[in-house]
């Protein structure tokens, strides 16, 4: 039992600093993507522009994905790390000094950069640590880490009213604690961050199912983590309820991730699992579009299962559409379909926040209620068009986190697929 204990633990000590650093960085985010749309509120600012807000967060990661790697091949991981962790612990304050929304698109912008070019130096150093004997643990921790502090995240809302400076400064605080260990660290330089190049045309030829799949649950994930707090404010919900509404989403895509995955390699086609958490995902929504009136637990529970069905579409739609590609083509197609979905939610809050100015914030989830349920009758139309790839030809389910495209590098299969190639 102890040697069965220290074992992962002396296969996660070489990027121990790296994993706290994840950890630090992930509570301040968590914290701050659930802030940004409440302080905008309090604010006055209204649903459209807190949907253009929430969407200028995707603008940025989607430039970073960009922007990143060729800086890093300029001046070198730590260098940057430093710089845009010093950027990203300034942003917050920025939004206290300047109650703007004009300002706030901005800000939104420049952390959704941040976050996506913190992301890829930590993926590439963890990749470049990790080894063939602990690949795999330290991607499982990488990944478990990453939920759970963003859940975290979420509860630190508990600490101070949202009204106050004071949570704006805690983000500023966390972003620049996950400076500390990341720089300090000894372990050896990583490879270059991947660079996302998105080939639509053999995205498209490889799956048109994970194509769609990963665009619309991109808008629709991301009008969910633009507009949910203001949805939940408006049902009637404390900042507790706020934080609990929103942690059994992240909970419930989290919790199922493995099992689902695990039927899903089992499943004759695993588009039919895809449907089915689409559809799930639907139903979901309409509960929560009627919501008003029903007793909190009703609304924590579709939550949970709304998370347990939207936050794990992308994963499966990646494992399908890698079941289509050649090995060495992996990192590529599902550096590719981050993009995509990164596409997607830009445009989603901005269509989702129309929709709640216009009617009322339960439209947040008419929105996505359509898109998933469109998605589901999409996918088994396509069930029909093209035959399934045998179970024991597919590549095996790996949850995973929507971090950076490095992450699919980074990935145990990865490696595999190098091996494969060279050997």
């Amino acid at each position: 039992m102890t040697a069965s204990l220290a074992a992962p633990k002396a296969l996660l000590a070489p990027v121990a600093a790296l994993l706290v650093g994840v950890a630090l960085l992930m509570l301040g985010n968590g914290l701050f993507l659930t802030l940004v749309p409440l302080r905008a509120d309090i604010e006055g600012f209204g649903a459209a522009w807190i949907g253009a807000i929430g969407a200028a967060y995707s603008v940025g990661f989607v430039l970073g994905c960009y922007l990143v790697p060729p800086l890093v091949a300029r001046v070198g991981h730590i260098r940057v790390y430093a710089a845009v962790a010093a950027l990203a612990a300034i942003v917050p304050l920025l939004h206290e000094l300047a109650p703007d929304p004009v300002a706030w698109i901005v800000f939104r912008a420049m952390i959704g950069l941040c976050i996506a070019g913190l992301y890829m130096v930590i993926e590439s150093w963890l990749n470049g640590a990790a080894t063939r004997q602990n690949r795999g643990t330290v991607f499982s921790a990488y990944v478990a880490i990453h939920l759970a502090a963003v859940t975290a995240g979420q509860y630190l809302l508990l600490l101070e009213a949202p009204g106050s400076s004071k949570l704006f400064s805690l983000a500023a605080i966390l972003f620049a604690l996950a400076v500390i260990p990341v720089c300090l660290t000894r372990s050896p330089s990583p490879p270059l961050p991947v660079k996302a190049r998105p080939d639509l045309r053999k995205l498209w030829r490889n799956s048109q199912v994970s194509v769609v799949g990963c665009l619309t649950n991109g808008m629709a994930n991301g009008a969910v983590w633009s507009l949910a707090a203001v949805y939940a404010k408006d049902l009637g919900l404390s900042v507790t309820g706020i934080a609990v509404f929103i942690s059994v989403a992240i909970v419930g895509g989290a919790v199922v991730q493995y099992p689902l995955g695990r039927l899903s390699d089992r499943l004759p086609d695993r588009r039919w699992l895809i449907a089915a958490v689409c559809a799930v995902a639907a139903v979901a929504g309409a509960v929560l579009l009627s919501a008003s009136g029903l007793p909190v637990m009703v609304v924590y529970a579709a939550n949970f299962l709304f998370g347990a069905a939207a936050f794990s579409i992308y994963g499966f739609a990646v494992a399908h559409a890698n079941d289509h590609a050649d090995p060495e083509d992996f990192v590529e197609i599902s550096a590719g379909l981050l993009v995509i979905f990164g596409v997607g939610a830009v445009a989603g809050p901005l269509v989702a926040s129309a929709l709640m100015e216009l009617f009322d914030p339960g439209f947040l989830f008419l929105f996505t209620g359509i898109l998933h349920g469109s998605v589901a009758l999409w996918t088994l139309r396509r069930t029909k068009q093209r035959r399934a790839i045998a179970p024991e030809n597919r590549e095996d389910y790996v949850p995973m986190a929507r971090t950076s495209p490095n992450i699919f590098a980074f990935d145990p299969r990865a490696e595999e697929a190098e091996a494969d190639r060279d050997g």
